[in-house]
Parts: structure tokens; sequence; C-alpha cells
């Protein structure tokens, strides 16, 4: 049981991650190009604009690991499945070009009221949580 609330708050992760730039949010970073402002990822060019795509393939990336686990009853190969996830979205993550990830996650959440950041943050946590908690009870 544990499991499939694990799975599904890793499904509504991905729709979390999906939907970050999507309905009129948008990603931010404050302080970008000057003191005191904060630039939107809707006013940049060039590949720096680019950025929010990496968020919302982790949210796709999430949405398909979350059809591929419901299926995997085996503890080993839904830690692997896991573990693959977590590194494939750290890849993309990583990708970004402007500033660090974590400042734009940040910085979306607290100055641009940002609420499907932080349920894709949130949701995360509670999966890898639940995750955790499945794969480390007794039988």
């Amino acid at each position: 049981m544990i499991r499939y609330v694990a799975i599904i708050f890793l499904f509504l992760s991905g729709v979390g991650g999906y939907t970050i730039d999507k309905f009129g949010q948008d990603l931010c970073v404050n302080e970008y190009i000057a003191i005191g402002t904060i630039t939107y990822f809707k006013e940049l060019n060039g590949v720096s604009a680019n950025d929010p795509s990496m968020l919302g393939m982790c949210g796709i990336l999430s949405i398909i690991f979350s059809v591929i686990l419901i299926f995997i009853k085996n503890k080993y190969f839904y830690t692997i499945f896991s573990v693959i996830l977590l590194l494939a979205e750290l890849i993309l993550l990583n990708m970004m070009e402007t500033v660090s990830y974590k400042e734009i996650i940040y910085d979306s959440i607290t100055k641009c009221s940002n609420y499907s950041a932080l349920a894709w943050i949130v949701f995360q946590t509670v999966f890898l949580v639940f995750s955790g908690f499945y794969l480390f009870k007794r039988k």
C-alpha cells in the first residue's frame, strides 16, 4: 500500500513539474540582471529562456517513471528505477545555464509564488520518504 501511495505522489510531482511554467505562472530569478529586480524567464532571450523546459522534462520523466514503477513489485528493481529517475532528473536540472536550479526554484516559490514548483518539490520529497518506508519495511 505504501508503494502505491509513493507512486501516486510521484505522478502528482510529475504533473506539478510539467505545469511549472504553464497557467500564467513563470519561473523567475531574483537579482539576475540588476540588483533589486526580479527577472522572469519569459523576458530572457537565447538559451537561458529554455531553462524552464528542463523542469518540464523532469515532470514528464516523473510521469513516465510512475507508470513504470506501478508494475514493479520487486524492491531491488524498484530501487534501481527510482535511482535512475533521480539521476536523470539531476542531470536535467544541472543542464540549466542561467543560474543554479536551487536558486531558480527557491526564487520562483518565494518571489513569484509559483505553486507548481512548490508542489513539485513537496511531492518529490513525499515520494522519496514513502519509497524509503516501502524499501526498509519488513514483510
